[in-house]
């Protein structure tokens, strides 16, 4: 697994707020279910993206969560970062403290490639990309 299980549940559960209709607050239990999250699990995620200002929440008995940036705006990269990090795209492959263009790991400069290819890839693919998959993949399985 290339990410973290929070980084995971963070991505599933934005996106899920992304198919939602415009203006429509999403409880948090409603995201839980429909994602298979641990409820415990989930608070702490959506407590960290509305942190970030990724998600907004709203409190009371119609209260709930809404993306804070219209989906188009919101990429992939931006909800890794908030979760894992940028030790991923940024870090050495090995872990190692040291490692660099003039002290390499043995893996440097494959890793080098492979992080500029999956840079581009996270910053280029936006959560509306992600909803607009899961739509097609729902409309699918309703068919």
């Amino acid at each position: 697994m290339l990410f973290s299980k929070a980084a995971e549940y963070s991505v599933r559960a934005m996106t899920f707020l992304a198919l939602q209709p415009p203006g429509k607050l999403t409880g948090a239990r409603e995201i839980a279910e429909a994602e298979n999250i641990p409820m415990p699990f989930l608070w702490k995620i959506l407590h960290t993206l509305r942190r970030r200002r990724l998600v907004r929440s709203f409190k009371g008995i119609h209260g709930g969560y809404e993306l804070a940036h219209p989906a188009e705006e919101i990429t992939l990269n931006d909800i890794l970062a908030a979760t894992d990090g940028e030790e991923l795209t940024s870090g050495c492959v090995l872990g190692l403290s040291e490692c660099n263009d003039r002290n390499p790991c043995p893996l440097h400069d494959t890793w080098k490639n492979i992080r500029a290819t999956l840079n581009h890839m996270l910053q280029q693919t936006t959560l509306a990309d992600l909803a607009s998959i899961a739509r097609r993949r729902l409309r699918k399985r309703a068919s």
